[in-house]
């Protein structure tokens, strides 16, 4: 598992030096990220997927989840 993420890490993270605008595939790096316990990283690209799409739940969500982790506080930058 930790090996399969590494390499999904890795395309996600190639795929987005090509394109930054990709909220799909930021989210899914953040996923990954959260999945391999590197929730300040993860946050990074949940707040980037907010910049681009100020709606989206699932971003929000990750945005909590990943500053719960950390020891953030949650109404902070959001």
């Amino acid at each position: 598992m930790q090996n399969e993420a590494s390499e999904r890490l890795a395309a996600l993270e190639r795929l987005l030096a090509v394109c930054p605008a990709d909220v799909l595939a930021r989210s899914e790096l953040a996923t990954v990220l959260e999945q391999l316990d590197m929730h300040d990283e993860a946050l990074f690209h949940w707040k980037t997927v907010l910049e681009f799409d100020p709606n989206s739940l699932k971003a929000r969500e990750g945005v909590i989840r990943c500053r719960n982790r950390t020891g953030r506080p949650v109404q902070s930058e959001m």
